[in-house]
């Protein structure tokens, strides 16, 4: 079962936080914005074959994304909806670092499994501990 972030005691969140940061071995990815650890490389996955998808919205913006099974530094936020899905038969709401609140791409949710389409170019990678 899914949980919004809201819905989760903040210390619960920052002990999953901790455990991830602390499993993800090597690199990690955090928010280009302020720094904060999002993700790491260990938690990407592929959706419709692969992990990185270029997308345009209804807007005209093109936003290139990352699939990754978890990203403990998001909250996600908003209603969720199917319209403009890029995924079929997964439903959105929208990711936001948990830290500044800059907006880092969506959460999706089919009601069997989820998973987080992050767009890369807001993300930077470094050397973890």
């Amino acid at each position: 079962m899914f949980f919004r972030i809201e819905e989760i005691p903040r210390a619960h969140v920052e002990l999953f936080e901790k455990q991830d940061e602390q499993s993800a071995s090597g690199r990690r990815l955090l928010c280009r914005l302020c720094g904060r650890y999002i993700t790491s490389p260990a938690s990407k996955i592929e959706m419709a074959g692969k992990n990185v998808h270029v997308f345009t919205n209804p807007a005209g913006y093109v936003f290139r994304i990352g699939c990754f099974s978890a990203a403990p530094g998001c909250m996600v936020t908003g209603e969720p909806t199917e319209e403009y899905t890029w995924f079929s038969s997964y439903a959105w709401s929208y990711a936001l670092c948990a830290g500044c609140m800059e907006h880092l791409g969506w959460f999706y949710d089919s009601g069997k499994d989820s998973f987080f389409g992050l767009i890369l170019e807001r993300l930077r990678e470094e050397e973890g501990n």
